[in-house]
């Protein structure tokens, strides 16, 4: 009986230990949200789809700033330094193409990073309102 309750409390506290972990974590910390940003970036820009709006940018900034983005939104230590996504996608014309391009991408990057599903949709839900102020809504 007394194992019964040690053995409980251990996997309570695993339990515990599993679920404080934030999305930042799951997604492999600072190494793992850099990573993905790189390679989304590199995998767009690449593409004829996305690589439009990549062209004339600073793509050693960009990934830096994406990787900011993303660790701050996951729950990580990072604070992003740029503009708002209003801000830094103004004028540049950004189709439901593109974004949708992108996304794309980005569901690439991590099913080839093998995070998790529930993780994926967390991601793209932290994302997905910025959609409003990335694509220009003029046709």
């Amino acid at each position: 009986m007394k194992l019964n309750k040690i053995m409980l409390a251990i996997v309570a506290t695993l339990a515990v230990q599993v679920s404080a972990d934030t999305l930042y974590d799951r997604l492999g910390g600072e190494q793992g949200v850099y990573g993905i940003a790189s390679d989304l970036l590199d995998k767009s820009a690449s593409d004829p789809v996305t690589r439009r709006s990549l062209e004339k940018v600073n793509m050693k900034r960009l990934k830096q700033l994406i990787g900011e983005q993303f660790c701050q939104l996951t729950g990580g230590p990072c604070r992003y330094s740029g503009d708002t996504m209003k801000q830094s996608h103004a004028g540049l014309g950004i189709t439901e193409t593109e974004f949708y391009g992108l996304v794309g991408h980005l569901r690439a990057v991590l099913d080839a990073r093998g995070i998790a599903q529930a993780d994926k949709n967390a991601l793209l839900a932290i994302l997905a309102p910025m959609k409003r102020d990335v694509v220009d809504s003029k046709p």
